[in-house]
């Protein structure tokens, strides 16, 4: 319920900084989503540290799908409506692989090569992305 409540005022607080600089809170949503990736899986052991770091798993994701969605809708196309089915259907897409990857990794190795793989992938995602959108 936390993880819930938690990512609706990620998403009502990312607003506010969309309007500022989204290329920024795009980001900082993406590091936010890395470090719990990362340290999830050392610090396990440890439930307080779990529960926090689920939590700003929470913050990242309730932000992140609102930055991608601006940073489309902010291309202006004359074709529009093709290109928000597009974004759906590549989101879509994207957490099917995500999920047959993840599912693979963690048959093959175990659950913590799962999250540092997904910490890579959103970190490599991060530095790619940052650089190649103008700040609003």
């Amino acid at each position: 319920m936390a993880y819930g409540a938690i990512g609706f005022a990620s998403n009502l607080v990312a607003s506010r900084f969309l309007e500022n600089n989204l290329k920024a809170t795009l980001f900082a949503s993406k590091i936010s989503l890395a470090i719990p990736f990362l340290l999830l899986p050392v610090l396990l052991i440890f439930p307080k540290f779990e529960t926090v770091l689920i939590l700003l798993w929470a913050v990242a994701w309730g932000a992140l799908p609102l930055c991608l969605n601006t940073w489309h809708r902010s291309i202006e196309t004359e074709h529009s409506e093709a290109a928000a089915a597009m974004f759906t259907f590549t989101a879509q897409v994207a957490i099917a692989i995500g999920s047959s990857l993840g599912g693979a990794i963690v048959d093959h190795f175990e659950l913590r090569a799962n999250f540092w793989m997904s910490a890579l992938i959103v970190i490599l995602s991060a530095f790619y992305l940052a650089p190649h959108r103008k700040a609003e």
